[in-house]
């Protein structure tokens, strides 16, 4: 019987169509991402070749304002894909490699649509649909290095060829898309192709390379050592685990239940499947279940590590106690997304050691996990989430001229990715010669509109328009108007956010 016309699959079509739908749903309601805004912004100053952030790093050195004389260079990173697309097409440019994972879904599967549904109603994904974010490419690339590994375990004779090209291909899509050097790219490949072909060659090796629980005794230790290697010669976020050591580790801890707990296992609704999964790779001898074992759980070594570091440095940097950091930047979880297939592709082993796809054993606590599952899926979809930075862009936008200036003032987190929001209403083409500046409430920025400059701060000299976030209680200068305000959305914290224009007779 065709798997299209199988009763026992028609609840899964129509949970694989209704994901789907919420993702085109995603596109229409959602406006842009913080992210999606900062590689918008490189992306359109890179008409002569230097992609900048030409309002200034999103990590100034003065925690509490921008300077635009220090200019972030983004060499490599999302915007490279992004400039692939034509602009009557960049819409989809997360949309269309979602449906290619939902596609490698059903390969997967053998046509039975059970994991592309479970891909297409990821809240994850639906939410970066919308809003333009490269994890659906990220997973994509991901699952490239997956598949072409596996299949070099298994083929021989030149059918090996196209797997390596693609393994190759895929790294450095990776690399690409996450903005990391080209020498990352190289280093991976030779970990896995050193990998595979001692696995083929040397016996002595498939001791390890054969045996779940042995291999993670390399990989885990390798991981870990890597990631701290990092904090040594890297420096930035990684330096948190050296620095603040007790407050990394108890990072780590909420980033693994997180990451793995929240955007893996409830994310996708497969925690009815961890158990029986787990006792069924254990049991494995094969290289390939050894391999996606290790990849997985070396996987979320490193993203979890990475989370972590980052919770820690930017809540020192930001002054902000390490709990409320870590809710505002909950969502960095997403990151492990990456690892849909090759979690999957587990999840498959153990549907493919049973003697059918039969989900009757676990068919209520899977309609539970979806049941959880679904609210999310449709709040990210049917409700997206808008930016009350748009309604207030345009306010500014039709009344400054150019050459004018901009202040936006905010609280520390985050607020250099909320700056550049503005960028697309304000200044969408680089051509207006409009600065953004932004200011903490307590950085004396009263002072900078009278004319007193200050070190490793861009000039406030030509300021005609103030923007105070939702909830920030400060006043302009007396005299400023108030030109336009209003409530923020829900989803964005909530709060009046106002703007300012300077009077007529200040120059």
């Amino acid at each position: 019987m065709s798997e299209l016309r199988n009763p026992r699959n028609r609840p899964w079509w129509g949970l694989l169509i209704f994901g789907v739908l919420l993702h085109l749903s995603s596109m229409a309601v959602s406006d842009y991402g913080l992210d999606t805004h900062l590689h918008l912004a490189a992306l359109e100053s890179n008409d002569d070749g230097t992609p900048n952030l030409e309002w200034g790093d999103v990590r100034p050195e003065d925690p509490l304002a921008s300077n635009p004389d220090d200019t972030k260079v983004m060499e490599r990173g999302w915007w490279q894909i992004l400039d692939m697309y034509p602009d009557s097409m960049l819409p989809l440019a997360a949309f269309l490699p979602m449906m290619a994972l939902i596609g490698i879904g059903l390969w997967l599967g053998n046509g039975k649509p059970h994991f592309a549904a479970l891909l297409s109603l990821h809240p994850s994904f639906i939410f970066a649909t919308g809003r333009l974010y490269p994890e659906s490419t990220v997973a994509l690339a991901v699952a490239g290095v997956a598949v072409a590994s596996v299949k070099m375990l298994e083929e021989e004779g030149m059918s090996l060829v196209k797997w390596v090209l693609l393994a190759i291909a895929s790294v450095h899509t990776l690399v690409l898309t996450k903005g990391l050097s080209s020498n990352v790219g190289w280093v991976l490949l030779v970990l896995l192709f050193g990998w595979i072909l001692l696995d083929r060659l040397l016996p002595a090796f498939q001791n390890y390379s054969r045996n779940p629980l042995r291999s993670l005794s390399i990989g885990i230790p390798l991981s870990i050592t890597a990631m701290v290697g990092l904090s040594f010669v890297q420096g930035g976020s990684f330096e948190a685990m050296q620095t603040n050591p007790i407050q990394w580790m108890f990072a780590l801890i909420v980033a693994f239940g997180d990451g793995v707990g929240l955007y893996l296992l409830l994310g996708f609704a497969i925690w009815p499947f961890l158990l029986p999964t787990l006792l069924s790779i254990l049991r494995s001898r094969d290289s390939q279940t050894t391999f996606l074992t290790i990849f997985v759980v070396s996987g979320m070594v490193i993203m979890t590590m990475w989370i972590a570091s980052l919770w820690v440095y930017e809540a020192i940097r930001w002054d902000v106690p390490l709990w409320k950091n870590m809710i505002t930047m909950g969502n960095n979880g997403r990151y492990l997304t990456a690892l849909s297939i090759p979690v999957l592709m587990l999840v498959n082993h153990f549907f493919n050691h049973r003697e059918s796809y039969d989900l009757a054993p676990i068919r209520k606590p899977m309609f539970i996990a979806i049941l959880l599952v679904l609210p999310l899926s449709m709040l990210a979809g049917l409700h997206g989430q808008t930016m009350w930075t748009d309604d207030a862009g345009e306010i500014v936008s039709m009344e400054i001229q150019d050459g004018e200036d901009f202040l936006y003032i905010d609280d520390e987190s985050l607020a250099m990715h909320w700056l550049y929001t503005f960028r697309l209403e304000i200044d969408p083409d680089s051509d207006r010669n409009i600065t953004g500046h932004w200011r903490s409430p307590d950085s004396n920025w009263e002072i900078e509109l009278d004319g007193q400059q200050m070190i490793q701060r861009g000039s406030l000299d030509d300021v005609e328009f103030i923007i105070i976030a939702p909830d920030i209680d400060v006043n302009p200068p007396v005299g400023w108007d108030l030109i336009g305000s209003d409530e923020a959305p829900f989803l964005n914290g909530g709060g009046e956010w106002k703007v300012f224009q300077a009077p007529v007779n200040v120059s």
